[in-house]
């Protein structure tokens, strides 16, 4: 009995570790240099398509915020690979995305959720990169969209 609580007790330490384990510095270093686009941006939908070989991939449209790098869009269609991952309607995330010039589509290669009032590891660390302070206007997005909320409506 002992034991299983003990084994419980590690499996829980190691899931809370892991949970909150950021990404290194080189990473986003590397992520930084090869991708076309970076920007923060709120959801607006997204969609599970089927391409012409059967393969489903997840279209989402991004309405950006901020654009720490690439080009001065106001709205963005993202690919990205079906996986578990599900971007919610509304909230804001990091967008790292590769411009694929064969298709002449953006595709996502990482994503994360972001929040004015969260700690937001990745994010400070790209405006590291930058030499500009989190959450201040890198490129202001053509004509934005407006919305009500920004942040993840954590706090």
């Amino acid at each position: 009995m002992k034991s299983s609580v003990v084994s419980l007790w590690l499996i829980s330490f190691v899931h809370f570790i892991f949970g909150q384990q950021t990404l290194p510095l080189d990473s986003i270093k590397r992520m930084y240099k090869s991708a076309d686009m970076i920007f923060t941006a709120i959801v607006t939908y997204e969609q599970i398509l089927a391409n012409t070989v059967g393969e489903e991939q997840k279209m989402i449209d991004f309405d950006i915020t901020e654009i720490q790098k690439g080009k001065d869009y106001s709205r963005l269609l993202v690919y990205t690979t079906v996986d578990t991952t599900t971007y919610v309607k509304g909230k804001e995330y990091l967008v790292f995305a590769r411009k694929n010039k064969t298709l002449n589509r953006y595709e996502l290669f990482y994503a994360e959720h972001v929040c004015k009032s969260c700690i937001n590891y990745t994010i400070r660390k790209v405006y590291e990169i930058i030499d500009k302070t989190p959450f201040a206007t890198i490129k202001k997005p053509r004509q934005k969209t407006p919305w009500n909320e920004r942040g993840c409506g954590c706090h």
